[in-house]
């Protein structure tokens, strides 16, 4: 079977020939740490080769952030910390002196719509046809800007999804996209709290702006839709904590639902084979309202957020999973994640429409040979190796330099807010 094939049997629950490599995504501060424990600048270039991991392809740029953005502005500066106003109005606190690449420390202070009148101010910025949303621009063409990291930042760089359509469509590997869904859209203009609040106080103006957001999405994906084929489509609305969502279910069925059978309609008819949701936290109540109507799966499944891989596939059947295995557990004892990761790669076996992998991205706190240790004996797995006996050869392990210095979250942290 090909890569894609693959991945499509298991959204349709189909038999495969092997459960596809899919570990989880080191981020930027965890490349930094790695590099400082053996790490070399090729193997980091090279890694989803260097680890072996099964490959997918995207489908083009595509921004959802307003455009143009509001001018950014520093309100006062005091030690590392920094309060400014960013692109979409928001005031927030960073600090200046980030830790470590990659490891962001901020705090949101207040956001941009409040009221009708700051929606309305704002929603011209979110033209879903300013050709910006989809044409790449070059680095002296994007405004400079104040953000650590990058995030809700206009980006430079990336490629029209028009010219991608014969590689995706003949490509052998998954092809995939994510973009904002409706809550995590309008959560970034108004905050969760002030969100939350507005559920009660001003129901009409969330509607209209869930239904504007809708509309937005598909207006900004029907022609690339009519030409690309894709295998999975990701709304991000990371709209969960530990035990329950940030709506309750009432609040998800009134304003939600709507929204999601429009979306889920629409990418049915362009061919989408399964639409997900991508949401950190716990997900039943989510998936209870949602699944199967209008979802076909949701990401990454957070366990210390209460999640239980098995218990999801149980409880709604035919559901396509992928994530579930705890990060806490890599970052212990070889027994503890050989353990963690034994359980998920047998719940997977068992059930068919799951792929483990890391249930967040994978962060630095995480020893860089635990993971490789991790990578090989997940490829055990998923090629149908014993569970109760197989050990990985640990080549990987030994194509790295020495350790120069482990990663120390604390000191890290106190370095964010200038406490060292």
């Amino acid at each position: 079977m090909t890569q894609r094939e693959r991945f499509l049997a298991i959204i349709h629950g189909e038999a495969i020939d092997r459960i596809p490599y899919m570990f989880g995504g080191p981020r930027a501060s965890t490349f930094a740490a790695w590099r400082r424990q053996g790490l070399s600048q090729e193997q980091q270039r090279t890694w989803g080769s260097f680890t072996g991991a099964d490959g997918g392809m995207g489908i083009g740029k595509f921004f959802a952030g307003p455009w143009p953005g509001r001018e950014e502005v520093v309100v006062r500066e005091e030690g590392n910390r920094r309060i400014w106003r960013d692109a979409w109005g928001a005031l927030r606190e960073d600090a200046i002196d980030q830790p470590t690449e990659g490891f962001a420390t901020r705090r949101y202070l207040e956001y941009p719509v409040k009221s009708r009148a700051d929606w309305e101010a704002i929603r011209p910025h979110f033209d879903p046809h300013a050709p910006e949303r989809t044409e790449p621009i070059a680095a002296h063409q994007a405004a400079p800007s104040l953000n650590p990291d990058g995030y809700r930042h206009h980006p430079a760089g990336g490629v029209h999804w028009s010219k991608l359509v014969e590689r995706c469509n003949s490509a052998d590997v998954p092809v995939k996209c994510s973009f904002a869904g409706p809550y995590w859209a309008i959560r970034d203009l108004c905050g969760m709290e002030g969100l939350s609040v507005m559920f009660y106080d001003q129901p009409d103006l969330v509607h209209e702006m869930f239904e504007y957001w809708t509309w937005f999405v598909t207006e900004i994906f029907d022609e690339p839709l009519r030409e690309i084929k894709v295998d999975e489509f990701v709304l991000s609305e990371d709209m969960a904590f530990k035990k329950q969502a940030m709506m309750s279910p009432p609040l998800i069925r009134e304003f939600l639902l709507p929204q999601y059978r429009t979306l889920y309609a629409f990418f049915k008819e362009r061919g989408v084979e399964a639409l997900t949701m991508d949401s950190d936290g716990y997900n039943n109540q989510i998936l209870d309202v949602l699944y199967p109507e209008v979802l076909d799966g949701i990401n990454p499944i957070e366990i210390a957020a209460g999640n239980d891989p098995e218990e999801i596939l149980q409880h709604y059947p035919g559901i396509f999973i992928h994530g579930g295995v705890d990060k806490r557990e890599l970052a212990r004892s070889r027994e503890r994640l050989r353990a963690e990761v034994r359980t998920r790669y047998e719940t997977a076996w068992r059930h068919g429409t799951y792929i483990p992998c890391t249930d967040h991205g994978v962060p630095p706190d995480i020893p860089l040979r635990n993971f490789l240790y991790y990578v090989e004996l997940a490829r055990g797995f998923c090629t149908g190796e014993e569970l109760d006996c197989y050990e990985p050869p640990c080549v990987l392990e030994r194509e790295l330099g020495p350790i120069e210095k482990m990663f120390d979250h604390r000191s890290a942290i106190a370095r964010a807010y200038g406490e060292e």
